[in-house]
Order: structure tokens, then sequence, then C-alpha cells
């Protein structure tokens, strides 16, 4: 599968120039995996396919990019902060910088995970309301009308 965004549209979209993310530190597997791990269980495959062949262009520029590009950043977090090499793990450091802390992180992919969240909860608000529009839409394949979770709790 292709992916719906790129590496560029991640670090531009999800981090901010302070954050010095650049395109190239944007990994496509990570892309991929947010893809299918938090897009296409809400949207379905033939809605994500639709998307990628360059249906819906306005609805992916405005709402799903910027969702997918910050679960992206999501899971981009932990190795963000660590890095594998030849030395083995490690945990940057800097004389200016304290690495953040287990809550700091915590604290920062829940703010993450809300923004995308609500964007993506924005575009199928959008979808549903219009569904002659998206016909590659089956609301039946949206895992958010199975399960939800809001504020930590599985409803």
């Amino acid at each position: 599968m292709q992916n719906l965004i790129s590496p560029a549209q991640v670090a531009s979209m999800a981090f901010a120039p302070l954050d010095r993310v650049t395109p190239e530190d944007v990994n496509q597997l990570t892309i991929s995996v947010a893809q299918q791990r938090f897009v296409s269980p809400v949207l379905g495959d033939a809605m994500v396919e639709a998307m990628i062949g360059g249906s819906y262009s306005e609805l992916v520029e405005e709402l799903i990019a910027p969702a997918l590009a910050l679960y992206t950043r999501v899971l981009m977090m932990p190795s963000l902060a660590l890095r594998t090499g030849a030395a083995g793990v490690v945990k940057g450091s800097s004389d200016y910088l304290d690495a953040a802390t287990e809550n700091d992180l915590r604290s920062l992919r829940r703010t993450t995970l809300a923004q995308a969240t609500t964007l993506l909860r924005k575009a199928v608000s959008q979808i549903e309301s219009s569904p002659e529009l998206y016909p590659e839409y089956d609301p039946r394949q949206n895992i958010w009308r199975r399960c939800r979770i809001d504020g930590g709790v599985v409803a």
C-alpha cells in the first residue's frame, strides 16, 4: 500500500521549525504503520485507496493528511528521543537541554493523539454527512462504530 502523505509533509505539518525534523528523519515505514494503525481502520481500505489515487484531494489536504502526519509524529517520538547505533541505544544529551521525562513524553503523546483524532473525527463527520459524495466509505468498516476510547475509557 502506498502512503497518503510524504516524509516532507510529515516534517512540515507535524513538527515546528525549531524541532529541526527534516524529511530525511521521517521513515516511509513509520508513515505506513500510522496509516494502517490509525487511518485505515476508521476510513476503510477502499476509501484510503481512493484517496491515494487522487480522489477527495481537498478532504485529504485539510483533514486526513494533517491527522496522519500527527499520528506519524506520535510513532516517531520514542525514536526521536533515543538513537540506535554502534554504541547501542543512547539518549541525546546537551548542556542546554534536558531530556524529557517519561511523564513529559506521555503528555505530549496524549495531546498529539487527541489533535490527530479530532481531525480524523471531523473528516468522518464530513464524509458521513454526505455519503453520496464518498461511495468508497463504508461506515460498517469504521472501527469507531464498534469500539470507542474517550479520555482513556473504552466504550
